[in-house]
């Protein structure tokens, strides 16, 4: 009877550990995100832009991530016709989401052009796996290629 408080203490404690552990994995993979990320600007049509100013709200933290690291580069990209008529069909600000979420997507360990297409359309539900192709092969080749 004396050894029962001690194994309940013990198991208290185990749980309590648990929860812990539990809640520590289950944070963002981004780590603390409630500090905003610097909005910086890429030259834009000759000008600098923010990533707020470029998609007309507060860009997500992804976004504003994936802008931060490769935004200089999405003004000629976009603008070089590598995308096809899908991206000239959507006009150039859709064209520089696709291609830097398609960036983001690539550079994260474990996710494939499947987690892309499942992004992009959250934007475009009617885009084709043929639409959404180019934005994932050559934003991986020209914008944000992996380091080797």
């Amino acid at each position: 009877m004396k050894a029962l408080p001690a194994i309940l203490t013990s198991v208290v404690v185990v749980c309590v550990v648990a929860v812990g552990v539990y809640l520590v994995t289950q944070r963002s993979p981004h780590g603390d995100t409630s500090r905003p990320l610097a909005d910086t600007s890429a030259i834009i049509d000759g000008q600098p832009t923010t990533c707020t100013e470029l998609f007309g709200a507060t860009c997500s933290f992804d976004l504003q991530t994936e802008y931060n690291r490769w935004g200089e580069a999405i003004d000629s990209f976009v603008n070089s016709g590598l995308l096809g008529p899908y991206a000239r069909s959507i006009g150039f600000v859709p064209a520089a989401k696709l291609s830097l979420q398609a960036c983001g997507v690539s550079n994260t360990t474990g996710r494939t052009v499947l987690d892309f297409n499942d992004l992009a359309r959250v934007d475009h539900p009617d885009a084709s796996t043929t639409d959404l192709f180019p934005f994932w092969n050559a934003s991986r080749q020209f914008v944000c290629p992996a380091a080797p």
